[in-house]
């Protein structure tokens, strides 16, 4: 029975091997190879991301042409904090560099700003209302909202990966608009209120970053990072006294930066999992 079964199956063993040859002379197409299978646990380039975080604004300096008919000394400007919230995609062009757009909302923050001046002779003006003779000191405290969206192109360069946590830094160019709400303009020695229209700016913008990433699995991966964002310059609409009687340009905001603290999520798309295992009947 052992040599009978040793001799079928080399007698087919040498039949396949005929046919094969015999189907090359007749110039037909080989059998088809039979399907790969999907890698498991692989991942596409293409990934989605979220974020939030806490923004640290500064401001360089503030300025209107009132400083122009006076030795105006500021000495005070600050915008408090606010939280930030953001969306992006990206592409992982390699294993150590990456690319993604992301647009972002920074809410509403305070802006605070006092400045004085030692008042003196000859014309003060505002706007075409001039005041002609010996003026008072005075000093003005301005506050307002400052809010801003921003949308940046970022790349970044990973530094290896350590225990599934991977170091990065990365640099961003893009558009701020930085919106100027409800300033106010009070000056108390001279018993007078100004408010601003609303005026939002639309300016050039750029951001460094450095973070690190954790790889939770193939797919999700956790991001901390800290980021270094220019936004230029932001400025109120026209500031008019409460009694209408004298008003002028604007109040600029010059140079607002930010440090800002971020934590986000990416999802890598086209993940593959594995197949469940075929269950056996009895």
């Amino acid at each position: 029975m052992g040599q009978t079964r040793s001799l079928i199956i080399g007698l087919a063993l040498v039949m396949g091997q005929t046919a094969g040859a015999y189907a090359a002379d007749l110039g037909l197409p080989p059998p088809p190879l039979p399907p790969e299978a999907p890698c498991i646990g692989c991942t596409g380039p293409v990934y989605l991301k979220g974020f939030i975080g806490a923004a640290n604004p500064n401001v360089d300096n503030i300025h209107s042409e009132l400083f122009a008919f006076n030795d105006f000394q500021v000495f005070h400007k600050d915008i408090k904090s606010s939280p930030l919230f953001g969306i992006g995609i990206g592409y992982e062009w390699s294993s150590w560099l990456r690319f993604d757009v992301t647009g972002e909302y920074r809410g509403k923050s305070l802006f605070i700003a006092q400045d004085r001046f030692p008042g003196g002779n000859g014309t003060f003006s505002i706007a075409s209302n001039d005041a002609d003779g010996t003026f008072p000191p005075g000093t003005n405290e301005y506050t307002a909202d400052i809010e801003s969206w921003v949308g940046l192109a970022n790349a970044y360069i990973d530094l290896g990966t350590y225990l599934c946590i991977t170091p990065y830094i990365g640099g961003g160019v893009g558009v701020a608009s930085v919106s100027v709400l409800g300033l106010k303009d009070v000056n108390v020695p001279a018993s007078s209120v100004f408010y601003a229209s609303d005026h939002t700016e639309t300016n050039f913008a750029w951001a460094v970053y450095a973070g690190l990433a954790y790889d939770v699995n193939p797919s999700v991966t956790l991001d901390l990072a800290y980021r270094y964002t220019d936004l230029g310059d932001a400025r109120s609409g026209t500031v008019t006294a409460f009694d209408n009687s004298s008003s002028y340009r604007s109040l600029d905001i010059e140079d607002i930066t930010s440090h800002d603290l971020m934590l986000g999520v990416r999802w890598k798309l086209g993940h593959q999992t594995a197949a469940p295992m075929p269950v056996a009947f009895k």
